[in-house]
């Protein structure tokens, strides 16, 4: 047997395959440390942005600044990019006592106090605002109509500032193509139904799907939201595959953040010229137990319709999946018509429906992603914060290791060809040879 491994939150978990197993490709990343700190590369990124005028000028005469920061489901060092930009902002005389920071939740949670704190630190939290978005509020201020989403709603101190920079990460995302830039507008600082509008609207439309920016109507759709907000700036992190930072972006929420892609996708992008009929994958780095579901995407572009996907989570957070997201499954499965998941979430997109409407849209879509995958293959979770009746609930076979699930699938299937994805959450597969995938 060979010997293979995935990445967890505790380190790597070594495998063994059959030696009949053909490997398609083991998506390991090859990693190269930024030579430079966080502060350098942020330094540097703001004093030479990308398509835009310097900070500098961009400030002259400016009263007041939103600062919007993504929020704890993504690994910016929120503390570290906030500060360079408060000590830079303070060297063109913008004082602390006119900079707000928006925390842009989207639909998620807000942060609480004590995490506010351990966020950003009590020196940044002693001398600038910190508030949390709410996308309920009912002072959302209206900027324009979206094709899809209708009227955007936004938070209304970052409209009523007279600057709004973006703080965020630039990662693989299923539906957007990549994370950060526009997106802290759209879902973070808009209003709820604008954001189920055009989640539930667009979730399944041609384009839409993990690294792609062409003919991409979900993104084009966030990037003209951006513009309606009138983001003037971001600053961006891009991540090695150990989600340490490599490089920092800054400048115009379009031409910069395509810049941060590119060397996103230098850095995550792994070629596939074949599909295989068995995928393992780690969920590493999402522990959020619907987080971590979202490596099904990576793991469906690249898995044969009526295969099989072994998928590991490890660390969920809690201990366990949360009851209301097993719940909502349960419920799920029990209204899909025939047993048929892709039509029941199909039937709920067309009318712009959430499955779960009291959830976030992270949530939904989560639900809807694994919805989808039932019905193109077979999924074996291994999770030692799991155990066979949350599996179950989920739509998922069981196995209490990775040795289980790889022997229970060679039991019905000796010589299968096999991807392996060490890190489902960061990977992004790059289709060639004419592959594309869609839900």
């Amino acid at each position: 047997m060979k010997e293979y491994y995935l990445n967890s939150p505790g380190g790597r978990v070594e495998f063994r395959l059959p030696e009949t197993w053909q490997v398609v490709k083991h998506a390991l990343m090859k990693v190269e440390k930024a030579t430079k700190s966080v502060p350098e590369m942020v330094r540097e990124a703001i004093d030479y942005p990308i398509g835009v005028k310097p900070l500098s000028a961009l400030v002259a005469g400016k009263k007041s600044v939103a600062v919007i920061v993504d929020d704890l489901t993504r690994p910016t060092p929120k503390k570290a990019l906030v500060g360079v930009l408060l000590d830079k902002l303070r060297e063109y005389g913008v004082g602390s006592d006119q900079v707000t920071i928006i925390v842009a939740v989207g639909t998620h949670r807000p942060l609480t106090d004590a995490e506010i704190t351990a966020t950003f630190g009590e020196a940044i939290c002693r001398h600038v605002q910190i508030v949390n978005h709410d996308c309920h509020a009912a002072d959302l201020v209206p900027v324009g109509i979206l094709p899809k989403g209708g009227e955007l709603r936004i938070n209304r101190i970052a409209h009523h500032a007279d600057l709004r920079i973006a703080i965020g990460s630039i990662l693989p995302h299923p539906f957007a193509g990549f994370g950060a830039g526009p997106k802290l507008v759209l879902p973070g600082i808009a209003a709820f139904e604008t954001i189920r509008r055009h989640h539930m609207s667009l979730m399944t439309a041609k384009g839409t799907s993990l690294g792609n920016l062409e003919a991409n109507l979900w993104r084009e759709e966030i990037l003209e939201a951006a513009r309606l907000a009138r983001l003037d700036f971001i600053v961006n992190t891009v991540f090695d595959c150990d989600e340490d930072v490599k490089a920092v972006v800054a400048g115009d929420f379009r031409e910069a953040h395509l810049a941060g892609i590119d060397m996103c996708r230098k850095e995550m992008g792994v070629p596939f010229d074949r599909t295989a009929d068995v995928t393992i994958a780690s969920s590493f780095p999402y522990v959020e137990g619907s987080q971590t579901l979202k490596p099904t995407v990576a793991a469906g572009m690249i898995t044969n319709i009526g295969g099989t996907l072994i998928l590991y989570a490890s660390g969920v957070e809690g201990g366990r999946y949360p009851e209301t997201l097993l719940q909502t499954f349960d419920a799920a499965f029990a209204a899909a018509p025939g047993g048929d998941t892709r039509q029941l979430v199909l039937d709920y997109m067309k009318e712009s429906r959430c499955i779960a409407p009291e959830a976030t849209m992270d949530f939904n879509s989560a639900l809807n992603i694994t919805l989808l995958a039932h019905m193109r293959y077979k999924t074996v979770l291994v999770s030692p914060d799991a155990d066979e009746k949350q599996a179950a609930r989920l739509g998922f076979d069981y196995a209490a290791s990775l040795q289980e699930a790889i022997d229970r699938v060679a039991a019905k299937q000796s010589a299968p060809t096999v991807n392996i994805l060490p890190s489902g959450g960061l990977v992004l597969p790059v289709l060639t040879d004419g592959l594309r995938f869609e839900w």
